[in-house]
């Protein structure tokens, strides 16, 4: 607070006139003082309530155009009321302050066009295949789209004792005991609210993987939030602390044990503030305001995100577009892709890999003209590594389904239902990239979750529960798999003989599932009528022999049927 407040009163010096004559003038001497304390106030809204970083940068910029400004209305205002001041001597003062304002716009302007080979290769996009990408555990892959859990969380609002004070925060995916939840903190609605609160009562947990768990508040005392005004706003106390840190993105995180804490990306500028770079974080416990200040090789390994989602969306931007320099963006279009615009709110979208580290996510297509109807297929897709900022690029997925597409897909499919698709996530399922979409009707309420493979808009399924949308997706996708891959190389391939127990025959518009219960077995066995004709005869107590892969679910696709 100290050092913003001598800095601020150390830049009001430039707030005074820097020609001579207005100092020797007592119409314009009277002036002086209201001009220091106007730059005061200047420097007290950029830098304590704009929360502005007090770097060398973030000065030139904010303050070199006070300098043109003042030049020009200081020699105007002299010209006009002092006769004895020369027109030459007030035109070449003037014009100074012109040429610094008219300078800085054009640099301002010009400078990126400069950039692209230093944006690219900060984006440093590494090119890797479908091997490197590890399949993820049906469990660990999120299906509850953010709006849904913020509709169950602004339902459990309710349970607050004054829940009129308060509103959601963001709501962000997470690890917390080996599973995906949806984080959102309670926050003050408004300064009033703020005023007569002691503190924020704590926060809200979804689960991100299954819709049917109920969603638990957490009560915990919080003070240091970004709703919180003055020396509790928490952006607030970590500029008093760090001054000169650029502060990237807020977000709310628990740790192992539930506690909850502010995480906020910090980091700086380069090229004149047009690239930025992530240097670590800082963590502040809201109870206490204590903070840790960290860097990106010692965070703490439950932090889930240091790289903040806007910084993954300029990089994947910057990857597609400036290969091979700006001529080639402009001209050449060698190569060039873009991420992919779904309509949705979010530009890349969190996803986990095996060991349920978060990624960004994005698909790219190929670059578009202005007004061009948007491609339906990708060039390949990118994972920003959420923590170290690594980006790879699956190229092997060129020519399959974008997320666009297979939203259109599921919306089609429930268009009888109404149901609303949510931002899709491209997964390595059964060894093949598959897009996993949920869908909502027009409350937000979770209602199904689609599986749709990249390779074939006409290999998917759905269901109310992951399980049973993962056993149709799976069946599907040994129906209709191509012939240059042995379902094998998917899982393992077993076969077992068994007397049958139960028999559940299931009508699906124009074909015929039948479920099986084996002796033996706890597993339920399913198997398409189109596929064995004959199985619309099995009965209890029959004898068959069958082989499956083996991929450890409750519901296992029948391969191969004999009996």
């Amino acid at each position: 607070m100290t050092q913003m407040i001598l800095v601020s009163a150390l830049l009001a010096l430039l707030f005074l006139p820097l020609e001579l004559s207005w100092w020797r003038m007592a119409f314009f001497r009277k002036w002086i003082p209201v001009r220091y304390i106007l730059g005061i106030i200047y420097g007290v809204s950029l830098f304590y309530f704009g929360l502005l970083d007090q770097s060398l940068t973030a000065i030139i910029a904010a303050y070199l155009p006070i300098i043109g400004i003042g030049l020009i209305v200081d020699n105007t205002l002299i010209f006009m009321f002092k006769k004895s001041f020369r027109k030459k001597q007030a035109t070449t003062g003037a014009a100074i302050g012109l040429i610094v304002l008219v300078g800085f716009a054009i640099f301002w302007l010009i400078q990126p066009l400069f950039l692209a080979d230093v944006k690219f290769d900060l984006a440093d996009g590494e090119e890797v295949t479908v091997e490197e990408m590890d399949p993820v555990n049906e469990e660990n892959i999120p299906i509850v789209p953010r709006s849904y859990a913020q509709y169950r969380s602004n339902v459990l609002m309710g349970q607050l004792e004054n829940p009129a004070f308060y509103t959601l925060g963001e709501t962000r995916i997470q690890r917390a005991d080996e599973s995906l939840y949806w984080i959102t903190p309670i926050e003050y609605d408004g300064i009033f609210r703020w005023y007569r609160s002691d503190f924020v009562p704590g926060y809200i947990r979804v689960s991100a993987e299954n819709p049917r768990e109920e969603p638990e508040l957490v009560y915990t005392e919080m003070n240091y939030v970004p709703s919180a005004y003055f020396h509790e706003n928490l952006e607030r106390h970590v500029r008093t602390e760090y001054p000169e840190i650029v502060m990237h993105d807020t977000t709310f995180e628990i740790d192992e044990e539930g506690n909850p804490f502010y995480i906020i990306s910090y980091g700086h500028f380069t090229e004149f503030r047009r690239v930025a770079e992530v240097d670590g974080v800082v963590t502040i416990n809201p109870a206490s305001g204590e903070m840790e200040k960290y860097d990106v090789e010692n965070t703490p390994a439950w932090i889930n995100r240091i790289y903040p989602p806007h910084i993954a969306e300029e990089r994947n931007t910057w990857f597609g577009i400036y290969k091979q320099g700006l001529i080639n963006r402009f001209f050449g279009r060698e190569g060039l892709t873009q991420p992919t615009e779904w309509g949705a709110d979010d530009a890349v979208t969190g996803v986990v890999n095996a060991d349920l580290q978060l990624n960004w996510f994005t698909d790219h297509m190929r670059l578009q003209n202005e007004g061009e109807e948007a491609s339906n297929s990708m060039v390949g897709f990118t994972m920003f590594d959420t923590r170290t900022g690594d980006l790879n690029y699956f190229r092997d997925a060129s020519g399959m389904l974008n997320g666009r597409t297979a939203m259109n897909l599921a919306e089609r499919t429930f268009r009888r239902d109404d149901y609303v698709p949510g931002t899709p996530s491209l997964y390595n399922i059964y060894g093949q990239y598959t897009w996993v979409v949920p869908l909502m009707d027009r409350n937000s309420v979770f209602r199904q979750v689609m599986l749709v493979s990249a390779r074939d808009e006409n290999v998917y399924g759905h269901g109310e529960t992951k399980r049973e949308a993962f056993g149709a997706y799976q069946l599907e996708l040994s129906r209709n798999i191509d012939e240059d891959i042995v379902p094998g190389e998917l899982t393992d391939m077993v076969e077992i003989t068994s007397t049958v127990e139960r028999v559940y025959q299931w009508d699906r518009e124009d074909n015929v599932t039948i479920r099986l219960l084996l002796e033996g077995e706890d597993r339920i066995f399913t198997v398409n009528a189109s596929s064995y004709p004959r199985s619309v005869f099995i009965e209890p107590g029959d004898e068959i022999t069958i082989s499956f892969m083996d991929s450890g679910e409750d519901i296992q696709v029948i391969e191969e049927l004999d009996f």
